[in-house]
């Protein structure tokens, strides 16, 4: 009698055992189920119109060609200059100033220790323009008279004459009766004669005079005379060749000839004074300095004097 109940009571517990394990299986095929990953594409390809996809790896084989980008942000650097950590700013003179060279003090002690050779002159003034000399006769009572001009030689260089009473002033532009130019070597004088009504003739002996340095205007040309000392010449080039370079510059075409002529008492002496003044004159004269020419000429009339013409063609 007991027995089966018993058994009953025993498979009563084996069936709830049971279930209570299938029922435990379940929930365990669900949860793996659930944590089981998805596939893996294994066709590495991207579809169209995709944003993209990432790959852990690529494998080029055979003759594919694959073209990769990469995408990068744009570069921007917000940095301003003036307030960069590390940079500091400074004016011009900040950094010229921080050097020890000065530029100033070398150019202030240079005239201490050299000369200048040329003499100081606030203008061009050697050269004058006008006459060469004017005479100014005082007679009175005349019926005619006459002036003329002889070098130191004796010649006559110019001549004037008429009737009655002489003018206030007789002026004389330096042009000879041969029509060159007096010489600036030479030193001139002059007479005046004068007759009265009754024929008596009385002449007056005029101071001796030399020939400044001049402009001279001749027919085609424009010209500077001056004289030098024979022995002393390269004392005196100098300042007369600047300011005739200088003149030249402004009076005629940079690209006309000039021609050096030196009137001296030897041909050595002559040559020497020429070279010396085209030398003196190069640096100084606008255009090609080969178009500076030299001529020469001997005449001891001057004594110790040599004169010099510089011409250029209008």
């Amino acid at each position: 009698m007991k027995w089966p109940h018993l058994h009953g009571i025993g498979l009563a517990t084996v069936c709830v055992c049971a279930l209570a394990w299938n029922s435990d299986a379940a929930e365990k095929s669900k949860e793996s189920k659930a944590k089981k990953p998805a596939p893996a594409d294994s066709t590495m390809n991207i579809k169209a119109g995709s944003g993209g996809k990432d790959f852990d790896s690529i494998t080029v084989e055979g003759e594919d060609r694959v073209r990769v980008r990469f995408d990068r942000p744009e570069l921007q650097i917000d940095i301003d200059p003036q307030t960069a950590p590390g940079l500091t700013w400074d004016s011009v003179m900040d950094v010229l100033e921080s050097e020890t060279f000065s530029f100033v003090d070398p150019m202030v002690a240079r005239p201490v220790a050299e000369r200048t050779p040329y003499a100081p002159r606030p203008w061009l003034d050697q050269f004058r323009p006008g006459p060469v000399a004017r005479f100014q006769p005082t007679v009175s009572d005349v019926t005619k008279w006459s002036l003329e001009v002889a070098d130191s030689r004796g010649k006559t260089v110019a001549s004037f004459k008429g009737e009655g009473k002489p003018p206030k002033e007789i002026t004389w532009d330096g042009t000879t009766t041969d029509g060159s130019t007096a010489r600036a070597d030479l030193t001139y004088s002059y007479v005046l004669n004068a007759s009265d009504r009754a024929g008596n003739k009385r002449s007056f002996l005029g101071d001796s005079f030399k020939v400044p340095p001049r402009v001279v205007e001749g027919k085609g040309f424009t010209g500077l005379l001056f004289s030098v000392t024979v022995e002393n010449f390269e004392n005196e080039i100098g300042p007369l060749a600047l300011e005739s370079a200088s003149r030249l510059n402004q009076i005629a075409d940079a690209t006309k000839p000039v021609q050096v002529e030196v009137t001296a008492p030897s041909f050595q002496m002559a040559k020497s004074i020429a070279d010396g003044i085209a030398a003196a004159m190069r640096p100084s004269l606008l255009g090609d300095p080969t178009r500076i020419a030299t001529s020469t000429q001997v005449d001891a009339g001057g004594g110790e004097l040599a004169s010099v013409t510089i011409r250029v063609t209008k």
